[in-house]
Formats: structure tokens, C-alpha cells, sequence
């Protein structure tokens, strides 16, 4: 079903899958609110319910029992009551994490999205084996913890709902996350993501699997708006902990197989 809606959104108009999504579009409203991405509907099933989507990542996992850690909960926890709930595939607050670099997955192959000394067919298991032994390899000089900031006018603009916008707290940190990306993908993974020079660091709460009304949409900004500056006061700098190599099988849960070598 998750190909089926791939390969129409490469051939039916935007307004067309808007309706599909169950937003037929309104004048002057954005049709970019209306698509369901493709990742999404490979991630996930029309009902929510996760699909198999396996593969390999660079993630900080949020501290447990932490302040940030309780107060983006709780953001998780009033899209669980929200009234547009059922247009969410909302994820359990253990799996909140901060990907600093995307992996490869098992079912988005390409040449330039697939590590060059791993053969196109082999298994997720074989690829997630060649990509972990480099990585435990592999050793920085940087400072750690890795520190981000709450964008709240990204986290706030008309936008999908996801989660949160996140910024490096400061420029030395800007560097540093650069310079850590760019070394993982050239010496570890051995390809550049076609986003990797424009990728948004962010904190994944819920993927939207149809499309809002504009009044769910206000709603979904004023529940932002509301905990946004909870999270700030609680929080007014996140620190991460040593970026963590992790496997997956899904969206529900990430496993930690290495650490960062620093």
C-alpha cells in the first residue's frame, strides 16, 4: 500500500492527494499541508499503526528522567487527547530522540542513499553489520555533550505535524555538529545524503497520516504555543549525551549497539 501511494504521488496532482488525505484544499491554503510525504506512508500503515521499516541511524536519545525529557512528554501526551489524534501515528516518549545522521533503511534503496561498498541487495542485517563495526571505529575530538536550542518559529510555523524544531545552541556547536556529520557520512556510511547539507534537526513526536482541517490545524499551534515555552523555561539549552549508533526495526524503538568513541 506504502509503494501504491508512492508511486501516485509521482503522477496524480496535489489536490487530487489532498483529497485522498482528507483535506480537500481551500482557497489560498497551502497545498504543501495537505500531501502525506512518502516516508510517512512507508513508516506507517492509513490507520496509524507502524509498519516494518528497518535500518540504521546516528541518534542522542532525550535523558530519562530528565527535565526536557518530562516536559516534551508531555507535548506527546496532548496530541493522545488532542480531537485530531486519529490523523497521528503518535510515538512512545522512550523512543524521543535527536538524529544527528540518518542511516540507510530497507525499504528506500538507492545509490545515493546506500552506503558504496554494501551491494544494493544485501539484507538491513548485513548493511546495519558493515556500517556498526566502522562506527565503532571511528573516534572524534570533540566536546561532548552535543548542546541544541528550541526553534520556536520553525516548531510553530504551518507545517505538518511532527514535533519539535531544534537549532545548535550556539556557532562553536554549529561547527561542531557540521564537522561530525560530514565525517560520518564520507568515513562510516560512505554516501551524503541528498539532504545532508540542508537536514533540520528535530524531535519526532508524530508522524500525520492525513491531512488537518484548518481548524485541527490551529489547534495543533496552540497546543504548540502552550507548551513551547514550558519546554524552554525547563530547558533553555538541551544537552545530549555521546551520539549513539542504533538499529531499528520500526519507529517504535531504537536499539543502542554502539557508542561514540571520543
Amino acid at each position: 500500500m506504502s509503494a501504491a501511494a508512492f508511486s501516485l504521488s509521482a503522477i496524480l496532482p496535489h489536490w487530487l492527494l489532498a483529497q485522498q488525505n482528507g483535506l480537500p484544499p481551500s482557497e489560498g491554503d497551502d497545498l504543501k499541508l495537505t500531501v502525506i510525504p512518502k516516508d510517512t506512508h512507508l513508516k506507517f500503515n492509513p490507520d496509524g499503526t507502524r509498519r516494518p521499516f528497518a535500518g540504521n541511524t546516528v541518534i542522542c536519545h532525550l535523558p530519562q528522567q530528565s527535565h526536557v525529557q518530562d516536559t516534551v512528554t508531555a507535548v506527546g501526551d496532548a496530541l493522545r487527547s488532542s480531537s485530531f489524534a486519529p490523523k497521528l501515528a503518535i510515538l512512545p516518549s522512550d523512543s524521543y530522540h535527536v538524529t544527528i545522521l540518518g542511516g540507510a533503511n530497507d525499504l528506500d534503496r538507492s545509490q545515493s542513499e546506500w552506503p558504496q561498498d554494501v551491494p544494493i541487495k544485501a539484507s538491513i542485517t548485513e548493511c546495519n553489520r558493515i556500517i556498526g563495526q566502522r562506527f565503532a571505529q571511528f573516534k572524534i575530538q570533540e566536546e561532548m555533550p552535543i548542546r541544541f536550542r528550541l526553534d520556536k518559529e520553525k516548531t510553530i510555523a504551518p507545517q505538518l505535524a511532527s514535533g519539535l524544531q531544534l537549532v545548535p545552541a550556539d556557532q562553536n556547536e554549529k561547527v561542531k555538529l557540521s564537522r561530525l556529520r560530514d565525517r560520518l557520512a564520507d568515513e562510516v556510511f560512505l554516501y551524503r545524503a541528498k539532504n545532508h547539507a540542508t537536514f533540520g534537526f528535530h524531535i519526532s513526536l508524530a508522524y500525520q497520516i492525513r491531512g488537518f482541517t484548518l481548524e485541527e490545524r490551529r489547534e495543533y499551534q496552540d497546543l504548540l504555543q502552550h507548551h513551547i515555552p514550558i519546554i524552554v523555561a525547563a530547558a533553555p539549552v538541551i544537552e545530549l549525551g555521546v551520539p549513539e549508533f542504533c538499529t531499528f526495526e520500526d519507529m517504535y524503538r531504537f536499539e543502542i549497539r554502539t557508542l561514540l568513541r571520543t
